[in-house]
């Protein structure tokens, strides 16, 4: 019969320098800023989510004007909690770490976002003519402009907590290992 324990016969060689990746990734989405980057991955992972959040924008053209300007952000969340999932339910839960430490990164890429709609600093790129801030206009619409530092701040940090909850749950698959091996010793 097949062992169903998930911690047994992993290689810690393979594990933990993979951990340690992870812990360097989420300290590095901490200061990520799509504008000045130095991060191969990092940078390689918000293309993606760039491309994903245009096509929810072309995707939900269709609807309300306001959804539509939402929805690209919304897409970047989306896309990278759905890889998460996929993950769990395939067992893959270092993949699903990966996936949770990529959703922390879209989550502080739309928090930088929002948080600059009343400033509109950031510069924007767009694949029409009439390029705006889909977040002033979300804001501005409902009435929510002058919270969008709050709104954004937020959203950041529930992005940081996912992370780190994240890398935690990696050292506890590296303990569950551990212990594995020192029980079959």
């Amino acid at each position: 019969m097949k062992n169903k324990n998930y911690f047994s016969g992993k290689s810690l060689w393979l594990y933990i320098p993979l951990w340690l990746v992870f812990v360097y990734l989420f300290f590095q989405i901490l200061d990520f800023r799509a504008d000045d980057s130095h991060n191969i991955i990092l940078s390689g992972l918000y293309f993606v989510e760039f491309g994903v959040h245009e096509v929810s924008h072309v995707i939900t053209s269709f609807l309300p004007p306001i959804m539509t300007a939402a929805a690209g952000s919304i897409g970047e969340i989306t896309f990278t909690v759905l890889i998460v999932v996929a993950a769990l339910k395939a067992k893959s839960y270092f993949a699903a770490i990966f996936g949770s430490l990529w959703v922390m990164l879209a989550m502080n890429s739309v928090g930088i976002y929002m948080a600059d709609a009343r400033a509109m600093q950031l510069p924007l790129v767009s694949f029409g003519e009439n390029t705006k801030h889909d977040w002033h206009f979300v804001f501005g619409q409902l009435g929510w402009l002058n919270s969008d530092t709050v709104i954004g701040g937020t959203v950041r940090v529930l992005g940081d907590v996912i992370g780190a909850a994240a890398v935690l749950a990696g050292l506890y698959i590296l303990t569950r290992i551990v212990m594995e091996k020192l029980i079959k010793t």
